[in-house]
């Protein structure tokens, strides 16, 4: 008979302490959760664009993505993402940003490819 009040004393112990655990782990929880918020949120706003993509073909894009100073022509292609080239910010917002109708990068992309051929043909000659 001795035995039952101890087996009731220990129960509501453990269930006591499995309490207090799940309560601190919760506290833990919150107080995380409330940090990042705190870091994320100091940005003051998106930090990465995507100013515009283009379809190349079956889940292959070209896109040129904003990130502070400046703009990435990336290629996307199933599982990967390549840096074709990096372009000066100041020349794509600026026409992004007038007051022209909008032009799409098609041309600024095969204008910059056809410098990065002419830049390829000239090491060729000098070989």
């Amino acid at each position: 008979m001795n035995g039952a009040p101890d087996i009731l004393t220990a129960g509501l112990k453990m269930i006591a302490s499995l309490g207090v655990v799940l309560v601190m782990i919760l506290a833990l929880l919150y107080g995380l959760r409330r940090l990042t918020r705190q870091r994320m949120g100091t940005g003051g706003g998106k930090q990465i664009q995507v100013l515009e993509s283009h379809y190349m073909g079956v889940k292959k894009t070209i896109s040129l993505v904003h990130v502070p100073g400046k703009v990435l022509v990336v290629g996307v292609a199933g599982d990967r993402i390549n840096l074709l080239d990096t372009l000066e910010e100041d020349d794509v917002l600026s026409r992004i940003a007038s007051d022209a109708p909008p032009q799409s990068f098609g041309p600024i992309l095969s204008q910059r490819l056809r410098q990065l051929g002419r830049g390829w043909k000239g090491k060729e000659d000098r070989q």
